[in-house]
């Protein structure tokens, strides 16, 4: 995302938003996202694996832009104690 010299980026189309609860609980597989789209961690923990194996540590506030729509795509693992508590805004 690129930010215009006043830190504002272009505004995006997206088609709405959706809150969910995600328990703690084992690694999911292997998976590619459904769209292009943000999921913002509002409360709790989770560690993303993505290509390479790089491991991405996800806390409050962190901001994730998924869109790896083919290949491998990446591994999510919610951790304990707590749920996650996450907002998903597609991409148009």
């Amino acid at each position: 995302m690129k930010l215009s010299n006043g830190g504002v980026s272009e505004m995006m189309k997206a088609s709405g938003a959706q809150f969910s609860r995600r328990p703690p609980g084992p690694p999911s597989d292997w998976h590619v996202g459904p769209r292009r789209q943000y999921v913002i961690t509002l409360s709790g923990r989770a560690e993303l694996t993505v290509g390479g194996g790089k491991k991405v540590a996800v806390g409050p506030g962190h901001i994730s832009l998924i869109e790896d729509l083919t290949g491998k795509g990446h591994i999510t693992q919610n951790l304990g104690p707590d749920d996650r508590i996450v907002v998903t805004i597609p991409l148009e």
